[in-house]
């Protein structure tokens, strides 16, 4: 036999059941599992799509999944739980094909047999050691509990980055590596720590949280491929708080201007082309050739706080040159999202540079309170541009990145409970094509919905774990000194 440790795993937790299925009533119905894992495609590598079936008069879950190309893994208990190194066996073993799930569950001392469902194992590896991303409390006035994580996608762990209970209690946010390599990253810290981290080769700077030519902090972050720029947004935010369920909390920008940062010589470029007086301009996000500046642009109004439904971005490009840091001609329009009365935010162009993924919504730049924030996809070759249906749901979907080999995503999506953002992951094909999402597997799924009170946000893939105890930056940002830029 081929695995015989799955056949061992199968046995073991067998004999570890506290009931098995017998005289199964047949039900011609898909079970309602959380998280909805019916009909996904996942990579190989990603840890075990541990669920739990919804329903307070559940006795016993028994699971038992088949891959099309052999294998089995059989699950018995509260929730359906599996070996990590059997799951990734079974996965590995049917790549390009798909697992069969057979759910069955005991209420009352009845036992009822649902209809199966499968689970698609995509040829194309996760090429991506694991996500990082920032964990926020439910509050808005004060920053609370928050910090900066990342997780193997290979099994459930989970470990901090920076937390700001270290900071006393600072807000730690905007973390971006440079194409998902975390040997060179930043981050922004607000407060009375406050400063922007910048970290590449081997040299870690602290900076002034302020650049007083701009008025404003180094805030939504984007690596130039060759590490030479990092370009920056310039946001002066403000957030006004709803009465209605949905829309809790507006976040809008009085200001915003796109500029440059050289890391080696520590200057800042300033280029009135994307920081214009009568423009608010945000998000940028290089090409992966480095020849491209992407970024969003709305007309400025008279009274932000009584018309931020006016504000409408559009996404932009402009032809750059990195060896002298300079803009080329003037910008275009891309997505005019304007002229159909929407707001189009967070481009983000795969690696291989075919395809752009940016959030759809009625207005701002700010679309993670907003239901009707989608997730579309633009052909950088043919302009063609479309909804993300099999992803999007009928709440919030927001940030988001590619990994590096261009075949997953990874965004949030407030689709769970309308309440907190949750990680989920999709497949993307050739032709850009997204596959049905599936939310980042959990240990314990059951205990995990109901505990946690944490939003995920501002995910990025990681090609290897980010440690920063070892340079000092906690006990650097606790310090009062920081280092000015020209």
């Amino acid at each position: 036999m081929k695995y015989p440790k799955l056949l061992i795993a199968v046995a073991f937790l067998a004999a570890g059941c506290t009931s098995l299925p017998e005289n199964a009533t047949i039900c011609d119905e898909l079970p309602a599992i959380s998280p909805d894992y019916a009909g996904v495609t996942i990579p190989a590598e990603i840890a075990p799509l541990n669920f739990y079936v919804a329903g307070d008069s559940i006795e016993v879950t028994d699971v038992v999944i088949r891959g099309g190309r052999g294998g089995e893994l059989h699950a018995n208990g509260e929730y359906a739980a599996f070996n990590i190194d059997e799951w990734h066996a079974l996965a590995q073993q049917n790549k390009g094909d798909s697992l069969t799930v057979t759910v069955t569950v005991r209420r009352s001392g009845q036992w009822m047999e649902y209809r199966p469902f499968h689970i698609h194992i995509s040829e194309d590896p996760l090429g991506e050691w694991g996500l990082t991303y920032r964990l926020v409390p439910p509050g808005y006035e004060t920053y609370g509990q928050m910090g900066i994580y990342q997780r193997d996608l290979s099994t459930f762990e989970e470990t901090p980055i920076i937390e700001n209970r270290l900071l006393d209690t600072n807000c730690i946010n905007c973390h971006t590596t440079n194409r998902t390599d975390p040997s060179q990253f930043t981050f922004h810290v607000r407060g009375e720590h406050g400063a922007t981290v910048v970290s590449t080769n081997g040299q870690t700077d602290v900076l002034a949280p302020r650049v007083e030519r701009i008025g404003g902090s180094m805030v939504y972050p984007f690596w130039h491929p060759s590490g030479d720029y990092i370009a920056y947004s310039t946001n002066q935010t403000r957030q006004n708080f709803h009465q209605l369920r949905d829309r809790r909390v507006e976040v809008y920008d009085d200001k915003s201007d796109i500029i440059l940062y050289r890391p080696q010589s520590k200057e800042v470029l300033i280029n009135s082309i994307v920081a214009t007086p009568d423009h608010l301009e945000n998000f940028p996000a290089f090409s992966p050739d480095g020849k491209t500046l992407y970024f969003c642009s709305a007309m400025q109004v008279d009274s932000i706080w009584k018309q931020y439904k006016e504000v409408k971005y559009n996404i932009c490009r402009i032809a750059f040159d990195p060896t002298t840091g300079n803009f080329i001609g003037s910008a275009n329009t891309i997505v005019n999202a304007r002229s159909i009365g929407k707001s189009a935010n967070m481009p983000r162009i795969s690696y291989d540079g075919r395809f752009l993924l940016y959030t759809l919504s009625d207005y701002g730049c700010f679309p993670i309170w907003h239901p009707e924030a989608d997730l579309w996809m633009m052909n950088l070759e043919t302009n063609d541009t479309w909804p993300l249906d099999a992803a999007n749901s009928p709440d919030a979907e927001s940030f988001h990145n590619w990994s590096l080999n261009s075949r997953w995503i990874v965004f949030t999506s407030r689709r769970d409970n309308g309440l907190y953002t949750q990680l989920y992951l999709a497949h993307v094909d050739a032709d850009g094509i997204v596959s049905k999402a599936f939310r980042l597997p959990q240990q314990n799924p059951r205990e995990f919905d109901i505990e946690s009170g944490f939003s995920f946000n501002t995910p990025d893939f990681a090609t290897s774990p980010l440690h920063l105890t070892p340079s000092g930056i906690p006990e650097r940002l606790i310090e009062s000194r920081r280092e000015n830029v020209k």
